[in-house]
C-alpha cells in the first residue's frame, strides 16, 4: 500500500479549510461505532438466490492455506531480495511471479498467465555504513535510486531535520554525506529532503525517523517511495542507529564510508501481473479480485496477506463448486509500491499497465482490491468504495449474506476510496471498485513499511472476516444481473463539493449548474429503478425456477450494465480530480485555494503572521494549506526546491514521456503563490514584507483560481447534462 504524502497534522489543516471534501475512513474521518452502527452475523440468513452458494463458499474457506501462503511470501528468502524486499522489476519479483503462477495452477484456475509490462527497475543488493574510529557498522535501507558505485568515503554531517535552515547552520556540505531526521507523515515526503541535500551539494543522504511512520520501535527503519529524479544515494537507518552516529560525530569521529549496492534503471525492468480465472457461463462481463505482491521487509500485511486472501477466495470458490455467471479474475499485481522514477504518481504501476492491457478494464463490473487485511482494528472493519457503490455496500448488511468471525464487527458506514492503492488505476479506466478500509488504524504510523509489519500482527478472525465479505460480494455481484451502480451518488458528490458563492463571484451560471446536478441525479434515479426492477424480476424467476425469465432478466441486466459502466467512465473522465492522497468529484481543491488565499490576506490585513490563538487566524497558518498543503514546502525547504516540487503538480508529472499515468489530466488546477508564501514563512513580522508585492501575488492567484472555477463550472455543467442525456434524461 503506497501511502502519500502529507501529514496527519497537515491533513487536519486541509480538512479544516475544505469542509466540502471529506477524507473519510480510508483516509480520514472517524465513524460512530455505537451498537446500532455495528454489524456482526454468525450465519447466512438471506433468502436471495445466491445464499446457498455463499454458504457453500464459507464452508470451504481455508484460513490456514491463506496464512501459510502469506507467510511464505513474507519470509521465504527465495522470494525476497536484500532485507526481505521485493521491488519493481527485481529478481525476487520475477521469482515470486513464477511462484504465484504455480499457486494459481495448483488451485485449478484457468488461463493462468504472467502479463509483463515495462517499469523502472529497482534492485537492492547490499549496503553498509561504517564510521571510522568506532565499531559502528550499519546496514542502511536504500530508497529507489542508484547506489554509491562502490565505497563513498567522506565526512558525515548532522543536518538536523534536513530543512533549509538546518543546512545554513551546518555550513558547507559539498561532497559530504548528510544525516537528516525526517518525518514523512508530519513534514514532507522523502523527495524534499533528497532535493534539499542535492541542492546543497551533498554526495549522499542518510535519513532516520522517530515520528510520523515507524513508531513501533526506535529500532525500526521506515522507507517510502521516491517520486523525484535519481539525484543522489538516499538511505534510511533507525533512530537508535542514528543516535550512535550522532554521538560519534560529536566525539569527532565524522569520517565514514557508505556503500550502497542498489540499481535503479529507467525503463529497464519488467514487472509481472499474475492472472488466473474461474470462467463464467458467459465471458461478456468480469469481476476482478486483486492484491499486490511487491513489498518492503516482511510486508506481511502489506501486501502478502492480501495475496493470501485473494488465492484463498479462489480456492474456496473452486472447492465449493461455484459456477459463476461471469468470469471472475484473480490478479496479483506487481509494482504497486513504486515503479516509475521521476513521477508524481509513481505507485500502482503494475495495475495501471494491467488496466491498459488489451482493453482489460472493459466490461468489468467491479474490482475488489485488497490491502493489509489481517490485523485487528479495534474500531471495527469498514469497506471503502467509490461513491456509486455506497448504497450497495450499506444494503449488503441487511441482506444476510456477510458472516463475521470471532469478535470482529463492521461499522455500517462505508467510506470513500483514496488514491493509495491499485484501485485508482482501474477507476481511471471506468471500473468501479471497493476494498477493505485500513488507513485510520494505528498500524499505519506504527508498523507500516517497517520490519514490524510481520507475522506478529496476524489476527485470524480479521483475516477470515475479510475473506468472507470479499467472496460474498463477488458472488452477489456475479449473480444479480444488474450491477447496483448508483449514479445519483455522483450528483450528490458534485453538489456537496460545489461552492456556489465562489462560483457566483467567478461569473459562473450557478442556476444552470444546480439544474444540471438535478438532471444527472434524476437520470440516475431512473436508472436505479430499472436496476432494481431487473434484479427483482430475476430473484422472482429464480424462486420459481423459471429459467426463461431468469435468462431474460440477465439479458436486460447486461444492457443496463453496459449503460451504467459507460456513464461511470464518463463521470471519471469529466469530474474526477486526484491529489497525492484524495480523490473527489468537481473542483473542491480549487475552491479551497480561494478560501485559503482569503484567509491569508485577512491575516496580513490584521498584521498577524502566526496566530497565538487556537483559531489559526494567522496569515501563515492559512497559507500553509494552499495547493492542498504543497505550500508547506516553502516553509521548510529552499524556494528552488519548493518551486520544483510545485511545478511537478501542474499536471501529472512523468518525466518527459507520454504522461501515461493514472494521475494525468485529473490533477486540479493549482495557484502560483510560492514567492509570496516563501517570504511570508520566513518573515519575523509583517514589517519585513514587501506588502504590496506579496498581496499582489495572492490577489492575482485568487483571480486566476476564480477563472479556473468559472471554466470548471461551465464544463461540468455541460458534462452533467451530456451524461444525463446519455442515460435517457431524468426530467
Amino acid at each position: 500500500m503506497s501511502k502519500k504524502k502529507w501529514s496527519k497534522f497537515l491533513v487536519v489543516l486541509l480538512v479544516m479549510t475544505m469542509s466540502v471534501w471529506a477524507l473519510a475512513g480510508c483516509g480520514g474521518e472517524s465513524t460512530d461505532t455505537g451498537d446500532d452502527n455495528k454489524y456482526t452475523a454468525s450465519e447466512v440468513t438471506s433468502d436471495l438466490s445466491m445464499a446457498g452458494a455463499v454458504s457453500s463458499y464459507y464452508e470451504k474457506v481455508d484460513t490456514k492455506y491463506g496464512y501459510d501462503l502469506s507467510h511464505e511470501l513474507a519470509y521465504s528468502e527465495k522470494l525476497s531480495d536484500f532485507l526481505g524486499w521485493r521491488s519493481a522489476g527485481s529478481d525476487s519479483e520475477h521469482k515470486t511471479a513464477d511462484y504465484l503462477e504455480k499457486a494459481m495452477e495448483d488451485i485449478g484456475l484457468d488461463n493462468v498467465e504472467k502479463v509483463g509490462t515495462t517499469c523502472d527497475k529497482f534492485q537492492f543488493n547490499n549496503s553498509s555504513l561504517k564510521i571510522e574510529g568506532t565499531d559502528i557498522e550499519l546496514t542502511p535501507a536504500s530508497y529507489q535510486v542508484n547506489g554509491t558505485d562502490g565505497d563513498l568515503t567522506a565526512e558525515i554531517v548532522n543536518v538536523g531535520k534536513g530543512f533549509e535552515a538546518d543546512y545554513e547552520k551546518a555550513g558547507d556540505v559539498t561532497g559530504k554525506i548528510v544525516l537528516a531526521q525526517v518525518d514523512q507523515s508530519n513534514e514532507a515526503w522523502i523527495d524534499g529532503y533528497a532535493k534539499q541535500a542535492y541542492e546543497k551539494g551533498a554526495a549522499a543522504i542518510v535519513t532516520w525517523a522517530n515520528s510520523g511512520y515507524g513508531e513501533a520501535g526506535t529500532d525500526s527503519v521506515n522507507v517510502q517511495d521516491v517520486c523525484c529524479a535519481d539525484l543522489l544515494p538516499t538511505t534510511a537507518i533507525s533512530a537508535d542507529e542514528a543516535a550512535k552516529v550522532i554521538e560519534a560525530i560529536e566525539a569527532g569521529n565524522n569520517q565514514c564510508t557508505l556503500n550502497v549496492d542498489a540499481e535503479m534503471v529507467d525503463d529497464g525492468g519488467t514487472t509481472y501481473n499474475v492472472v488466473g480465472m474461474i470462467p463464467g457461463k458467459s465471458h461478456d462481463q468480469r469481476i476482478v479480485i486483486s492484491g499486490h505482491y511487491d513489498k518492503y521487509w516482511y510486508g506481511f500485511q502489506d501486501d502478502c496477506a492480501a495475496i493470501g486472501l485473494v488465492l484463498t477466495i479462489a480456492k474456496a470458490m473452486k472447492e465449493s463448486g461455484y459456477e459463476p455467471e461471469n468470469d471472475i479474475i484473480f490478479i496479483c499485481h506487481g509494482a504497486e509500491e513504486w515503479g516509475s522514477s521521476d513521477c508524481m504518481y509513481d505507485w500502482t504501476t503494475g495495475a495501471w499497465a494491467m488496466s491498459e492491457h488489451e482493453g482489460y478494464a472493459d466490461d468489468v463490473l467491479a474490482m475488489i482490491n485488497c490491502e493489509l487485511p489481517a490485523f485487528a482494528i479495534d474500531s471495527g472493519l469498514q469497506i471503502a468504495s467509490v461513491p456509486e457503490f455506497y448504497k450497495m455496500v450499506k444494503n449488503m448488511y441487511d441482506r444476510g449474506l456477510i458472516v463475521t468471525s470471532g469478535e470482529v464487527f463492521f461499522t455500517k458506514d462505508n467510506v470513500e476510496t483514496t488514491t493509495m492503492e491499485d484501485g485508482i488505476s482501474y477507476r481511471e479506466h471506468g471500473v468501479p471498485y471497493f476494498l477493505n478500509a485500513f488507513e485510520g488504524s494505528d498500524f499505519m504510523h506504527m508498523n507500516y513499511h517497517t520490519s514490524y509489519d510481520n507475522e506478529d500482527t496476524y489476527d485470524e478472525d480479521t483475516f477470515k472476516t475479510n475473506i468472507n465479505w470479499y467472496g460474498a460480494y463477488a458472488i452477489y455481484i456475479d449473480t444479480e444481473p444488474a450491477l447496483e451502480l448508483d449514479l445519483t451518488a455522483s450528483a450528490k458528490q458534485l453538489k456537496k463539493n460545489f461552492n456556489a458563492d465562489y462560483a457566483k463571484e467567478a461569473g459562473a451560471d450557478t442556476e444552470a449548474y444546480m439544474a444540471a446536478i438535478d438532471n444527472l441525479k434524476a437520470s440516475g434515479k431512473a436508472l436505479n429503478k430499472q436496476i432494481k426492477a431487473c434484479n427483482a424480476a430475476y430473484e422472482e424467476a429464480a424462486a420459481a425456477e423459471d429459467q426463461k425469465a431468469m435468462d431474460k432478466a440477465r439479458k436486460e441486466g447486461k444492457a443496463l450494465n453496459k449503460k451504467s459502466l459507460e456513464a461511470f467512465q464518463m463521470i471519471q473522465d469529466d469530474f474526477l480530480k486526484v491529489t497525492d492522497f484524495g480523490a473527489s468529484y468537481g473542483h473542491p481543491t480549487v475552491d479551497s485555494n480561494v478560501e485559503n488565499i482569503d484567509a491569508t490576506l485577512e491575516g496580513l490585513k490584521n498584521g498577524v503572521l502566526w496566530s497565538e490563538e487556537e483559531d489559526g487566524s494567522g496569515a501563515c497558518e492559512a497559507a500553509l494549506n494552499i495547493n492542498t498543503v504543497l505550500e508547506y514546502n516553502y516553509c521548510i525547504f529552499s524556494k528552488d526546491v519548493a518551486d520544483g516540487t510545485t511545478s511537478e503538480y501542474v499536471k501529472s508529472y512523468y518525466k518527459n514521456k507520454d504522461h501515461a499515468q493514472w494521475g494525468w489530466n485529473h490533477q486540479p488546477a493549482i495557484v502560483n503563490t510560492g514567492e509570496a508564501s516563501y517570504a511570508l514563512f520566513h518573515a519575523e513580522t509583517v514589517d519585513d514584507l514587501d506588502m504590496d508585492a506579496v498581496t499582489k501575488i495572492y490577489k492575482d492567484a485568487r483571480a486566476g483560481a476564480l477563472d479556473d472555477i468559472a471554466d470548471y463550472c461551465k464544463q461540468e455543467t455541460e458534462d452533467m447534462n451530456d451524461i444525463a442525456d446519455f442515460l435517457g434524461g431524468g426530467k
